[in-house]
């Protein structure tokens, strides 16, 4: 049983797929990210599939992918030249990220080396922490007031008290309660209740659809936080444009 989960559940098809998609792990993480760097040497060059760099409170950090889509497992003379080039470039960290695995001798040849050899499912388990923090953080703030329309108490339907008839009651609600589900939905992926579990995917919506709400049908799938996380977010900026349109519509009066 996975004790860490994994990022997305899209799993690449080629070396390219492979490649783009380490990237966008270290992209999406906060690093500064360059696909098919030559690497000098002290002798010759290295050529690059991912290098990635970061300053965190002052300290830098730099590491270089090797991204090897291969059918069979990767041997120790590819895993050595590796380190050879992790080693005279003075980066921090070297991954290996194979589609399968790694023979023995080439796990003896990283051994006691900052040159780490995992599978694309085991990169996104190192990289999930980092990522997840970052990527819920980013959409925290990008649909604060989406959380100031859905606020989690009775009340909560901020600017309905200036609604003035039914017809307009009528309208805020069919958008409130289009996209409320998102709100719930979004909430336990709050960066202000850290910590706390995460919830497992499929997302169970069984509460959510008994308490009324409908749920989108690609929502309901998504098997991957990155696609789960991407779908929420898209609905509740939609929520918001809804809302300032409406707001628009009451000649001038908008709601809150």
């Amino acid at each position: 049983m996975r004790c860490v989960p994994l990022i997305t559940s899209t799993t690449p098809q080629d070396w390219v797929e492979l490649e783009n998609a380490v990237a966008a792990i270290l992209r999406e993480c906060g690093m500064t990210v360059r696909q098919q760097e030559r690497l000098k040497l002290l002798r010759g060059h290295f050529d690059a599939d991912v290098v990635a760099d970061e300053t965190v409170e002052g300290i830098s950090n730099n590491i270089i992918c090797e991204c090897k889509f291969w059918s069979t497992n990767i041997p120790a003379e590819k895993v050595r030249s590796f380190r050879v080039a992790v080693d005279e470039t003075g980066a921090n960290r070297g991954y290996v990220i194979s589609r399968t695995g790694f023979q023995s001798g080439a796990i003896e040849a990283a051994q006691a080396t900052n040159v780490k050899l995992v599978t694309y499912e085991q990169f996104q388990e190192l990289y999930f922490t980092k990522w997840f923090n970052r990527r819920t953080s980013a959409i925290e703030a990008a649909v604060k007031r989406f959380h100031f329309l859905h606020e989690p108490f009775p009340g909560g339907r901020t600017g309905y008290d200036l609604l003035q008839n039914d017809h307009e009651r009528a309208q805020y609600d069919e958008i409130w309660n289009k996209y409320h589900f998102a709100a719930l939905m979004l909430h336990p992926f709050s960066p202000y209740i850290r910590p706390y579990p995460i919830p497992p995917l499929p997302f169970d919506v069984t509460q959510i659809e008994q308490d009324g709400f409908a749920v989108p049908e690609e929502v309901k799938a998504a098997s991957g936080y990155r696609e789960l996380l991407a779908l929420l977010e898209a609905y509740a900026l939609q929520g918001i444009s809804d809302q300032l349109a409406f707001n628009r519509s009451q000649n001038g009066r908008p709601p809150g």
